[in-house]
This record gives structure tokens, C-alpha cells and sequence, in this order.
């Protein structure tokens, strides 16, 4: 396994119309990590500029064709941001990185927002190294910054149910099992639209099975 960083400009097209989201942000991380039918989840830790309206930006976020939830939560001096949109008018651009994962094992690891560009860190079989390498050229302009070797474990995350795998992704990307917690029971029902007893139950079972697979594998 290859781990690639690959930069992306925010001078490419994919960033135009959203300058005012751009110039707002003083620092941002962001991890995609999950896909629902046609729509994308982003979970994204934002700091605005000082005297940004933040309730504005997420008015603007919102009102985008392309949104389907946005959700705010303070983080002291800055924010997470729980995001779900369609692909929307890019739905031909992300099909043809999404052709990559059908071809084998390509993860879109995780993201990060700053001065200039985005830097994505992708997980691919060594195989597709020089096609994810071409296609990200092709697609978006990037520019390669790395390529590490990986050595990952065997997932435990196969033998979860796929809302069980969701629920217990979004809790551990988001830090509900840090300590101290940076994401409460309630906001997690929030993000995902269930009842805190539900989400509760799904974390309950899928906690379950990753101990089942770890003490009796």
C-alpha cells in the first residue's frame, strides 16, 4: 500500500464561487471519509478570520443547490462543521475518481485546507499509484507531494453493518471517544439525524463486534 499527498490549487475552477468561503477561513482541517449513495459527508474543524459573521457562512453553505445538511458546533476559539452534499454539477469529475476505487483499494483519506491549496492524503494498492497520480493531474491541476509506503492492519470495519460502520466513524472522527470528548451523544444524533438512544445502540453494537473480532479472531 501507497499513501500519496497531492495538492490541489484553489486557482483551479473547483474553488471559484466560494472565494468568500476561502478568504473567510483563517485555518481549516477537513476528513472526508464516507460516501451515502450519491452524496459525499465532510466533517470539517474550521477557525474563521476575525470579524467574519460565521452565521453567514453558513446561511451561504445552506442556500448552495449542492447541500443537503449543514450543522455547526462551537469548538472554543473555532468550529466543526458536519457537511452532507450531492455531487451535484461535479458529479462527472468525482466518477471519475470514484472509477479508481472500483478498480481497488483507494481511500481518500483525509484533507487539509490551507493558503493556496487543499492537500489530500489518499491510500491506494500499489498497483494504482500511477493512475490516482494521473487522474488527480488530469481532474484538478495537482501536484504530487509525496508518495509514502503503508502498511495497514486488516479492517476490523468489514464485519460492521454499513450504518454501524457510519455512526462509529463519524463518532471516532469526530472525537466523541476523546478524552475530554470534543463531540457529545446528542450532536452525533444531530449530524446524523437519529435519536441519541439510536446512535447510542448503533455505537453499543458496533464497539461489540470490533471486541468479538479482536478477542476471538
Amino acid at each position: 500500500m501507497k499513501r500519496v499527498k497531492i495538492g490541489i490549487p484553489h486557482s483551479h475552477e473547483l474553488f471559484k464561487g466560494f472565494e468568500w468561503l476561502v478568504e473567510a477561513i483563517e485555518w481549516a482541517y477537513g476528513d472526508t471519509y464516507f460516501t451515502i449513495g450519491t452524496d459525499i459527508v465532510k466533517l470539517v474543524e474550521v477557525k474563521f478570520r476575525k470579524g467574519i459573521n460565521v452565521d453567514d457562512i453558513i446561511e451561504k453553505l445552506r442556500a448552495l443547490p449542492e447541500t443537503r445538511d449543514v450543522k455547526l458546533f462551537p469548538r472554543g476559539d473555532h468550529y466543526l462543521i458536519y457537511l452532507r452534499a450531492s455531487l451535484g454539477p461535479r458529479r462527472e469529475e468525482a466518477e471519475r475518481l470514484f472509477e479508481l476505487q472500483r478498480k481497488g483499494l483507494v481511500i481518500f483519506e483525509s484533507g487539509t485546507f490551507s493558503a493556496g491549496e487543499s492537500v489530500l492524503s489518499v491510500l491506494c494498492e500499489d498497483g494504482l499509484v500511477s493512475e490516482v497520480i494521473r487522474r488527480f493531474k488530469e481532474v484538478y491541476h495537482a501536484r504530487v507531494i509525496s508518495v509514502e509506503d503503508h502498511a495497514p492492519g486488516n479492517s476490523i470495519l468489514s464485519k460492521l453493518t454499513g450504518r454501524q460502520a457510519e455512526v462509529l466513524l463519524l463518532a471516532y472522527k469526530s472525537g466523541y471517544f476523546d478524552e475530554p470528548r470534543r463531540v457529545t451523544l446528542r450532536e452525533l444524533a444531530q449530524m446524523l439525524d437519529l435519536s441519541p438512544s439510536t446512535v447510542k445502540e448503533h455505537l453499543r453494537k458496533a464497539q461489540r463486534k470490533i471486541l468479538e473480532e479482536t478477542i476471538e479472531g
